[in-house]
């Protein structure tokens, strides 16, 4: 009869015995492939360095869990520690984990917690738990046998090497790093390209990027998740393809790439009122579409008031309002259950008073309130920051309630609306309208007449700016952020394009007005929007009765 210490030693000499038998949770081949790799080089004390890269919710820090504990029994009649390092709330996660996996049959009850610094040891071996924040206090550690590092895309390379690489040196203990695809010019990529030409030069495999499709392979519900969070984000959406697929988000140009650009690009025409049907017994036209507006506020300019003044600050923000026609129509396979959004008319205006009007020119407020009835919007979503509050406020009371959703910009909103905006042109539901017409602002038309030459230049429409806007957006995520919580994106201060009056500052009004569409698309999601339409009419009275 086998007896337990027999049964023990086997288990201890295979990770996929003790992850199914003792942990009761048997890992993946793709999760256990690295695993094998990385206690192989503890147990040999060869010194190695390794990276591992899963897609999101696929188990890479659960095998790390599991590596852990396998490693405490294998060690715990020898002395020395494992080294955890982490920033934030990382740290804690890791523990947290560290400890509902000794909570099993063979480790429960004999495993302890210690302090200064943190650590959970079994036997005599311990996991030393660091912060590896660059104002943390780590130095004066040592990992006799494994040093692991968690999210090593949010690391300062130099921080990591001046204080935790000396402490594999006394015992030539083995790196494992984990983490997240961000940019090619971070941490996690630069370790990665290190480590690939280390494999090049002796052939041991050392960087780990597992793929979503063998994910996939190994368990088919993740496929099911996968293709849900492609229809709803679309397949090249900046999460999908870093945290699934494992690019990085700077592989692209910019925020909208040139693919980006095409996708956006529709063919439907400019429009210039709403499309309408005849209405019957007396009643005028109706639309035949859904119309709903966004509006980027701009501030307005003290020297707008004079017809013939200079703008006082020529190169401010223009105030922008965007009319979308929604339709349901699909030609290129799109979801067909969420609306298509497509941009078929602008209104721009640049420093006008909000509410005083001007020699021959109505306040801005009553030029918006004229246009928004002239489409017979539906809703309207406004930027209420700043010096946009006062100005929404006023169109909300003169729409009527239910009609106007201010949107507020905060650093944490913007990024959400950024990456929702995305989702919504990945998935083949943004379209701006295609044609050539001249740069219109507010309703007029501008061109420019050299008189010397008699030459006519035709300024960029407006089309053409918010094309050119958004292929002049830049984004960027800081140390430790999200693509959903801290994205930053715009259009640089100081970018400028070449006019026929000379180089002029481009915005990124136009591509925010339109982005705004992003809010009302959650409202419409999330049920948050009534939307309806009255028209007025004039009933005529009744026939008089004729006896005969």
């Amino acid at each position: 009869m086998t007896s337990d210490k027999a049964i023990y030693k086997r288990i201890l000499r295979d990770m996929r015995l003790f992850s199914a038998g003792v942990l009761g949770m048997p890992l993946y081949d793709y999760q256990l492939a690295p695993l094998a790799a990385v206690a192989e080089s503890v147990l040999q004390r060869q010194g190695r360095e390794f990276l591992l890269v899963f897609p999101r919710q696929s188990g890479k820090n659960e095998a790390v869990a599991h590596l852990l504990v396998y490693l405490l029994n294998l060690l715990r009649r020898r002395r020395g520690q494992i080294v955890y390092a982490a920033i934030g709330d990382n740290l804690g996660r890791g523990i947290q984990r560290l400890e509902a996996r000794l909570e099993n049959p063979m480790d429960r009850g004999q495993w302890r917690k210690g302090a200064r610094p943190l650590r959970r040891s079994l036997g005599r071996a311990s996991v030393v738990f660091l912060s590896s924040h660059p104002g943390a206090f780590s130095r004066g550690e040592t990992a006799h046998w494994l040093l692991a590092v968690d999210e090593l895309q949010d690391h300062d390379a130099a921080h990591l090497e001046a204080v935790f690489e000396p402490m594999r040196a006394a015992h030539n203990a083995t790196a494992l790093y984990l983490g997240t695809v961000r940019y090619r010019h971070d941490a996690l990529w630069q370790k990665k390209e290190a480590l690939e030409r280390l494999a090049a030069e002796d052939g041991v495999r050392r960087v780990f990027l597992v793929p979503p499709a063998a994910v996939i392979a190994a368990n088919p519900a993740y496929g099911d998740f996968l293709a849900g969070k492609e229809r709803r984000l679309g397949s090249r959406h900046p999460i999908v393809q870093s945290e699934y697929y494992l690019r990085p988000l700077d592989g692209e140009a910019g925020l909208f790439s040139p693919r980006r650009l095409a996708l956006m690009r529709g063919e439907h025409p400019r429009l210039h009122g709403p499309e309408s049907v005849p209405g019957t017994g007396g009643f005028e036209t109706r639309p035949y579409h859904t119309y709903i507006a966004t509006l980027d506020v701009a501030g307005q300019d003290e020297a707008s008031t004079d017809p013939v003044a200079q703008l006082a600050a020529p190169g401010r923000d223009y105030t922008v309002c965007t009319i979308f026609r929604l339709s349901s129509a699909r030609s290129d396979g799109s979801p067909a259950h969420l609306p298509l959004y497509e941009a078929v008319d602008v209104f721009v205006d640049h420093g006008s008073r909000h509410f005083q009007d001007a020699p021959g020119r109505p306040a801005l407020v009553q030029r918006l309130l004229a246009y928004l009835h002239h489409w017979r919007v539906a809703h309207l979503v406004a930027d209420a920051t700043g010096v946009g509050e006062g100005l929404v406020d006023w169109l909300a009371a003169a729409l009527g309630p239910g009609r106007v959703t201010p949107f507020k910009f905060t650093a944490q909103s913007k990024a959400q609306l950024g990456s929702r905006f995305l989702s919504i042109v990945e998935t083949g539901r943004f379209k701006y309208w295609a044609d050539s017409d001249q740069l219109s602002v507010g309703s007029s038309q501008l061109a420019v007449d050299d008189p010397l030459t008699t030459d006519h230049y035709q300024l960029p429409t407006d089309s053409s700016l918010f094309f050119l806007q958004a292929a002049h957006c830049l984004y960027e995520l800081p140390p430790g952020g999200s693509f959903e919580r801290h994205l930053r994106w715009g259009v640089p201060e100081g970018v400028t394009v070449e006019t026929p009056a000379g180089r002029q500052p481009l915005h990124d009004d136009r591509l925010l007005s339109a982005a705004l569409v992003a809010a009302y698309d959650e409202l419409a999601a999330t049920g948050g929007l009534r939307l309806g339409q009255g028209v007025s009419a004039v009933v005529p009275p009744p026939e008089p009765a004729v006896s005969f």
